[in-house]
């Protein structure tokens, strides 16, 4: 094995030893994005890095405060909101694994001018957005790297506003509780005739779906409730089993009117 071999793994194992039991493996610790860069690259951001946890309902950071590290998020959800006139929480995105996170530590001077809570407990590679900087003018495809990343997340919150203006509730849930299908383990009946169940992964609150497709708590319980009563969903404490995925679709698609709309991804 390479001496720098050695050293990326030895820096991996660190970073490994703070996260929680079951998390990712050495050779998955950076997002596939970076995991393109060169072995001297990747060894001179991961020596760059700390990790920081926050614990469900924990502020992460204020919008006023100065945006001085980036974050890639390693498990969990973030919440990034703002706040209007009259002090109401408006859900702007919820972020997940992978994801940059306080991206405006990128530039030299600026605030984060939004807030951050974490939905979960969340761990995160923090970098020092400095740091980051000069990364990027040493190793170009690291800052290749990142803005394409950033144009995808951009992509994201362009289609969630998509959805938000011209799908109903239930059509954004039904779309919402797809990717979440998408991100869950394998069905595990058997045999030809098992009919596929999914129980989505992690513990889902109803708050949660709500900040995820910006509607109300109550909402979402009503919408659960009629997707369990046409046979789409089996629920749970923070429990969620997809029953007819073709049904779900369906839900995503049809508009209450009788018209039909293409799906948003």
């Amino acid at each position: 094995m390479s001496k720098s071999i050695r050293l990326v793994t030895g820096l991996l194992t660190k970073i490994n030893i703070l996260l929680p039991k079951g998390h990712a493996t050495i050779p998955s610790m950076l997002p596939g994005y970076l995991q393109q860069l060169s072995l001297t690259a990747q060894t001179a951001l991961l020596q760059k890095a700390t990790v920081a946890h926050w614990s469900r309902g924990t502020q992460m950071f204020q919008a006023h405060q100065q945006a001085e590290d980036l974050y890639i998020i390693q498990s969990g959800q973030a919440r990034l909101y703002d706040l209007t006139q009259d002090d109401r929480e408006m859900t702007l995105n919820v972020m997940g694994q992978g994801e940059l996170l306080g991206c405006y530590a990128l530039l030299s001077t600026s605030r984060y001018n939004m807030y951050a809570e974490a939905l979960n407990d969340v761990f995160a590679l923090q970098f020092s957005g400095a740091v980051i900087r000069e990364q990027m003018q040493e190793y170009p495809d690291l800052g290749s790297a990142m803005t394409a990343q950033l144009v995808r997340q951009n992509r994201y919150l362009q289609d969630r506003l998509t959805q938000l203006t011209f799908l109903e509730v239930a059509q954004r849930l039904a779309l919402h509780l797809l990717t979440l299908l998408d991100q869950s383990q394998q069905p595990s009946n058997k045999g030809p005739l098992a009919v596929p169940t999914i129980a989505l992964q992690g513990r889902i609150s109803h708050q949660d779906l709500a900040y995820a497709v910006g509607s109300t708590r109550e909402t979402i319980t009503k919408i659960l409730g009629e997707f369990r009563t046409q046979g789409l969903l089996d629920l749970g404490y923070r429990r969620i089993v997809v029953l007819d995925r073709a049904g779900l679709e369906q839900a995503a698609l049809y508009r209450p009117t009788g018209h039909k709309l293409a799906r948003v991804t």
